[in-house]
């Protein structure tokens, strides 16, 4: 096989992309926007040793699941992978990617324990809380926001993202037009000046946002900006970030300055309030968050009698949201900010028996096994690189009983799992969709001491 190549490809099952993939002469070829049970004329576009990547050229069996993106910038974008595929199909394969990294990593047997169906999301468009979009002056000489084209450095002008509260775009293109008026710059990368990097919102469910504008160079122009930015509807606080970092993926810097209005907002879920900063961690899709911290409450079967272990809590989201029903909970992170806000949070909500410690989670519960502490529950929400092996080994040592898993990586889960199966058993795995129209899945595990 070489570039160039054209063949027919059956396509056999969904890729962690989102990318269907299918075998000739058993080489695994991957194919973008590809859905499985379609015959496809494919192009191809790379070869490596283990696998090969190809564009459609043409559809010759089409799958019953295939859909329209409703999105005018889908396939510009890159943002979204899946949404031309059928919402409850999209489901399904999202367990099966799953089920497909617990056979790949592990030696446990997914039949022996129960994998749920995927809790689907209440909003499939406009569920997203939050946005922070490069901005660019495009081809019409006005700014935008963008999206980087996937496999690309190119900006894609995106002024109308159906994934995203449209008070989002609103406010985004209101911004947008007060810039241009001002005369703000946007920052250029290949000649490292200009004034605006990006424009983040944040709005919660009551359609408060705060705004937050990332420079390069400093202006009075912003004070103006953000005067205007006040008086818009829904506008509660306005700050600016200075960010001279050339970093990829480098947003935020720590010089953070309050502008207009008010510091922060307060977010809702059940009955725990939460006050959000512009940096402050929470997740993006409110409504299904709630879904997750009712499975994380259920799973962990609080009698108001256990000590709770909240691992990599964060803003102590989940902590706060189980601990009506825990005797005491520990949090641990390591951001200050994040443990600051959580501490906050506590107070805010009147909760007594919940405290936040910052520190590394691993060597934190480490300390806590060597002292001889005990937890009835450990719950571990981390990052997509999941468990380090210190922290795996500490929980092998606890003697905790009850272990919630909250994972956004099946990959890692899995690769975790393998390792605490050695003391615990998997019971049950609920896969959640809290991302709709893209490939990511959450999912909450319980394991229980063998």
């Amino acid at each position: 096989m070489k570039e160039n190549d054209e063949f027919i490809l059956d396509i056999k099952r969904l890729g962690i992309n989102a990318e269907g993939i299918g075998f000739y002469n058993k080489l695994a070829v991957f194919v973008k926007e590809a859905i499985p049970g379609e015959g496809i004329n494919v192009k191809v576009t790379k070869v490596e040793k283990n696998m090969a990547f190809a564009d459609i050229v043409e559809i010759k069996h089409k799958s019953e699941y295939r859909i329209e993106p409703i999105c005018k910038h889908y396939y510009e974008c890159g943002g979204c992978m899946a949404m031309h595929i059928k919402y409850e199909k999209m489901l399904e394969f999202k367990r099966d990617l799953l089920i497909e990294a617990i056979n790949k990593y592990t030696k446990l047997n997914p039949k022996s324990f129960e994998i749920k169906e995927t809790i689907k999301s209440d909003n499939v468009l406009g569920y997203r809380n939050r946005s922070i979009l490069p901005v660019k002056r495009g081809i019409d000489e006005k700014l935008h926001v963008c999206m980087i084209k996937p496999n690309t450095n190119y900006l894609t002008p995106v002024e109308d993202c159906v994934v995203q509260n449209p008070l989002i775009n609103e406010l985004n293109n209101k911004i947008l037009k007060y810039a241009d008026e001002l005369r703000i710059s946007p920052y250029a990368p290949k000649f490292d000046n200009g004034i605006l990097r990006f424009i983040s919102i944040r709005v919660n469910l009551k359609n408060e946002a705060l705004v937050t504008f990332v420079c390069f160079e400093k202006s009075d122009k912003i004070k103006e900006l953000a005067k205007k930015v006040i008086k818009l509807e829904n506008v509660k606080g306005v700050y600016v970030n200075y960010n001279t970092s050339k970093k990829q993926g480098f947003i935020f810097s720590d010089n953070l300055v309050h502008l207009e209005g008010d510091k922060s907002i307060i977010e809702e879920v059940g009955n725990i309030k939460y006050e959000l900063y512009p940096t402050t961690f929470f997740q993006l899709n409110t409504n299904q968050a709630k879904n997750m911290f009712d499975t994380v409450l259920k799973l962990s079967k609080l009698s108001r009698k256990e000590r709770v272990l909240d691992a990599y809590c964060g803003v102590g989201a989940i902590g706060l949201y189980i601990s009506k029903m825990a005797k005491e909970v520990i949090g641990v992170e390591s951001s200050h900010e994040s443990i600051e806000a959580a501490n906050n949070n506590a107070k805010l909500n009147h909760i007594s028996n919940a405290k936040f410690i910052e520190g590394d989670s691993s060597k934190v519960l480490t300390d806590m096994v060597e002292k001889g502490e005990r937890f009835d529950v450990v719950i571990v929400d981390p990052p997509r690189v999941g468990l380090n092996n210190e922290f795996i080994e500490s929980l092998l040592k606890s003697e905790t009983k009850r272990i919630i898993y909250v994972s956004c990586n099946p990959s890692t889960l899995a690769k975790n799992l393998d390792k605490l199966s050695l003391k615990y058993n998997v019971n049950q795995i609920i896969p959640l969709d809290m991302f709709p129209n893209t490939q990511h899945i959450e999912s909450v595990c319980l394991l229980t001491k063998k």
